[in-house]
């Protein structure tokens, strides 16, 4: 079955009720494939609890809404390898999560150094990026050559790889987990730097789980979003690996011509 992956702000979305078109296309397209959730949901919902100090009962409701809609469906990393598909509630991971949560304190701080380095030294302009196609914007070979050479310098991978990672796509790392989850990082980083779609300043935070739902979406079939910029830079990193996986806007995602919806007056379109 097609796995589909919502970012958290369609999960959001959903659970307001406030969007009748979008909970009919999910409805609809929730009849014939998996909906996924990962790590990355329950560290958005832990970051708002643990940094926003937002309310116990909405943080409850956050996560047994996620269990509403996705059940035991969760994508998980084993021995750093291999990204399966895990029976575990959003429960149970949450509680992970959050026994985990004060590793984050430095992932946060390296975040919020690679966007202050792109907006005080950048190495482009969003003005002129922004024009370029994700499936253009790494093509490049000496974006490559800067991520393999990254990779090399943080001991993500031995120098005698730096050949065969040139020309590494998706199915070279699907199974090396830590590998691909550096190689997405360093190319999120990059593209922040070069100046596409690039993040304000008070988005590090935020930004450090988008990236992180660009990996585990990676895995899936469908990866539906409301935030344009994380739209484009998955777009922009999954053309550079080759990985198939389709990037939705959630206005893409409710008028996919397989969906037949209810017009406002009952009919159908």
């Amino acid at each position: 079955m097609k796995r589909l992956y919502l970012d958290f702000n369609v999960i959001s979305y959903l659970r307001s009720g406030l969007q009748p078109t979008l909970t009919a296309a999910f409805n609809q397209s929730a009849k014939d494939q998996l909906v996924v959730f990962s790590p990355a949901h329950l560290e958005d919902i832990a970051a708002s609890a643990m940094r926003d100090m937002t309310p116990q009962s909405i943080t409850k409701a956050e996560i047994e809404f996620l269990a509403e809609i996705a059940n035991r469906n969760a994508l998980r990393p084993i021995d750093r390898n291999r990204v399966v598909l895990y029976s575990e509630s959003p429960q149970d991971c949450y509680a992970r999560v959050v026994d985990q949560y004060d590793g984050n304190d430095l992932a946060e701080q390296i975040e919020a150094a690679v966007i202050a380095d792109a907006h005080d030294q950048p190495a482009g302009s969003p003005k002129a990026m922004n024009n370029i196609s994700p499936a253009d914007i790494l093509g490049n070979i000496i974006y490559r050559e800067k991520i393999v050479r990254s990779l090399v310098a943080e001991g993500v991978i031995d120098r005698d790889e730096q050949g065969e990672a040139l020309s590494w796509q998706f199915d070279d790392l699907k199974n090396r987990f830590s590998v691909f989850e550096a190689y997405v990082n360093l190319a999120a980083n990059l593209l922040e730097k070069i100046g596409y779609y690039r993040e304000a300043k008070d988005r590090s935070r935020a930004r450090l789980h988008d990236v992180s739902h660009i990996i585990y979406a990676a895995y899936c079939d469908t990866f539906v979003t409301a935030d344009r910029k994380l739209a484009k830079k998955a777009q922009a990193i999954y053309s550079l690996l080759g990985i198939c996986t389709q990037v939705l806007s959630d206005k893409e995602f409710v008028t996919q011509p397989s969906l037949s919806l209810p017009d406002d007056d009952g009919g159908r379109r």
